[in-house]
């Protein structure tokens, strides 16, 4: 059969290819390999190098150290380093009020917020609506410490409060001065964001600085630096910090119909409401005995700066100084005041008994008025 006609040609075949000599194989096969090699080389060395970039890098020998990566930018470096320095001194200020649970008097969370240690023997600012009504305070230190602090004195016009807590050689914060912050100047808030998320810190720029904001219910308001790093609810009473690791406000609250739209306490301010608070547990706001409002809100004009004075008190520091019902207040000593928040932040720069000098407008010319003022009575 064919079939079987082709199984002994096949072995026939096979015995014939097992008699060809092994190393005359070896040899051809070791040839072809040489050939190849040489044609190889040949051919990549007559290529045109390639542009730079274009091959891949071979791969680091073993041991071999990896490349470099590119030094970090100098402001993050900057931001890092502030960032070490300032957050031991930023605490957790959990707030406690009498409470029931099942039937027992208890203590009760009430609020949560942050704070900034201001002095190695335990001071420590915070907002005052962070301990408002509080019949406990517990205060986290960044080491996972806990005390339990003292109100030494509140301010609700400011809305500053100042805490001790008995503890010697802590990590602080030292308060900058806020005249020399500019607008656009990179600043970190840094927190308790929500009350749990302990020490964050955030990064932004001063969006914008002395934004008029008024204590409610008061004629009282105060300049706040505005800020788009995140601040969230539990961030209140946290340091504002610039690149210099100097506390340059106190966060205090944010515009919640907007994104991006934070306000902090100035650190001027903050340092006169601490010092008082400190000396005599109030704040000591000298007082003309005047009634005052914005000009622009006065004549209906938005452009029109200073202060309309709308009532003088008989008696007051404010007649005996020379003032009268129509005058506008534009300037106190030589800081220029544009609306009401701009003069109470000029007048914390004087105690009540010392000697202020105004400069107003009335009649279309301005003049120099001297005004002892007196002391303003706490308001709440």
């Amino acid at each position: 059969m064919n079939l079987e006609n082709n199984g002994d040609f096949s072995r026939q075949y096979r015995r014939s290819r097992r008699t060809a000599p092994v190393w005359m194989l070896f040899v051809i096969g070791f040839c072809g390999v040489l050939a190849g090699a040489l044609v190889t080389c040949f051919l990549l060395e007559g290529m045109p190098p390639s542009p730079a970039g274009d091959s891949p890098q071979p791969p680091s020998a073993a041991g071999e150290a990896p490349a470099e990566l590119p030094p970090p930018h100098e402001e993050d470096l900057a931001v890092v380093e502030v960032v070490s320095r300032v957050m031991p001194a930023v605490v957790a200020v959990n707030s406690y009020v009498p409470g029931s649970y099942f039937g027992r008097s208890v203590l009760m969370q009430s609020g949560s917020g942050s704070g900034v240690i201001i002095a190695e023997d335990g001071y420590i600012i915070t907002n005052q609506h962070v301990i408002d009504g509080a019949e406990q305070i517990i205060v986290l230190t960044a080491d996972s410490r806990s005390f339990e602090a003292t109100v030494v004195g509140e301010d609700q016009l400011t809305d500053l409060a100042l805490l001790k807590i008995e503890e010697k050689a802590l990590p602080h914060a030292s308060l900058g001065d806020s005249g020399t912050v500019r607008a656009g100047e990179t600043v970190l808030a840094a927190g308790n964001p929500l009350g749990f998320l302990k020490h964050t810190v955030t990064r932004g720029i001063v969006s914008a600085l002395e934004r008029e904001v008024r204590a409610s219910q008061s004629q009282y308001a105060y300049t706040y630096i505005q800020t788009d790093a995140v601040i969230n609810r539990g961030n209140s009473g946290g340091p504002l910090v610039n690149l210099r690791g100097e506390v340059v406000g106190i966060n205090s609250a944010k515009i919640s119909e907007a994104e991006g739209i934070g306000l902090a306490i100035p650190s001027n301010t903050v340092k006169r409401v601490a010092d008082d608070l400190r000396e005599d547990g109030r704040v000591r706001r000298p007082q003309m005995g005047i009634l005052i409002q914005n000009l622009s809100a006065h004549t209906g004009d938005s452009t029109d700066q200073g202060v309309h004075i709308s009532e003088v008190n008989p008696g007051s520091p404010a007649v005996a100084g020379g003032l009268q019902v129509g005058d506008v207040i534009v300037a106190v000593g030589s800081r220029e005041v544009r609306y009401i928040a701009q003069l109470f932040d000029a007048l914390l720069s004087y105690y009540p008994g010392d000697t202020v000098e105004l400069t107003v407008m009335r009649n279309g010319r301005s003049r120099t008025v001297t005004v002892v003022p007196g002391e303003a009575e706490a308001e709440q």
